[in-house]
């Protein structure tokens, strides 16, 4: 005799009706969207850090370059003033002494994309300053003007680039340092090259030298 077949089990499906478990899953759901919306804000947000970061270092050494470079060109012109330009020489010896003034910075940072970060105002005196101080050469080497007269004009440029121009150039650097030091970034510390020690630390080490003879002395 065949054996009846027994009825199948009837699911309990009380839990998939019940609101408690759509709400639970939906909540998880809503953590997960969340959680992964989060970590990916909290990337970007360091991504773009790290950006602005690396690009003010770029920034702080290309300025600070342009800087050291106009320094020493104002130091060299103030001296070929003095020696050359406002004095009444020959034409010969104003050629043969013109001034061998460094263009290197000013003329790499043509091919630098930070270039078009820095500040208009630092761009647009540096460029007057050396467009107006090979015009004053030149006038007078060709006698164009006098020695006074060009001497007169290469000091209103020397001033002007040494009282107003280099020192917001200088304030400005000093600033991107200090932001840089507050994320760890050392800019003055070359990497790789032991710093120098200071006056203060050398005296205080050849006096722990001596200190350290004079106790071997009594012993």
């Amino acid at each position: 005799m065949a054996q009846a077949l027994k009825p199948k089990k009837k699911m309990n499906h009380q839990d998939l009706s019940s609101s408690g478990f759509w709400i639970g899953h939906i909540l998880m759901i809503i953590a997960t969207i969340a959680g992964v919306y989060l970590a990916a804000q909290a990337g970007l947000q360091q991504a773009i850090l790290f950006d602005d970061v690396v690009s003010r270092q770029h920034n702080y050494f290309l300025r600070q370059s342009l800087y050291e470079e106009l320094q020493d060109n104002v130091a060299i012109l103030t001296e070929y003033d003095k020696e050359y330009l406002g004095r009444g020489i020959s034409v010969n010896q104003l050629k043969a002494n013109s001034p061998k003034i460094s263009r290197y910075v000013w003329e790499t940072m043509k091919y630098s994309q930070t270039t078009l970060e820095t500040p208009s105002y630092f761009l647009g005196e540096t460029r007057r300053f050396y467009a107006q101080v090979d015009d004053i050469i030149a006038k007078r080497e060709s006698f164009t003007y006098g020695p006074s007269f060009a001497s007169k004009l290469m000091k209103q440029q020397l001033e002007n680039m040494s009282k107003n121009v280099l020192p917001k150039l200088k304030a400005n650097t000093e600033y991107l340092e200090q932001y840089l030091k507050d994320y760890d970034v050392n800019v003055v510390e070359i990497k790789g090259v032991q710093q120098p020690q200071s006056d203060s630390s050398e005296q205080a080490t050849a006096k722990g030298d001596n200190n350290q003879a004079v106790v071997n002395h009594e012993s």
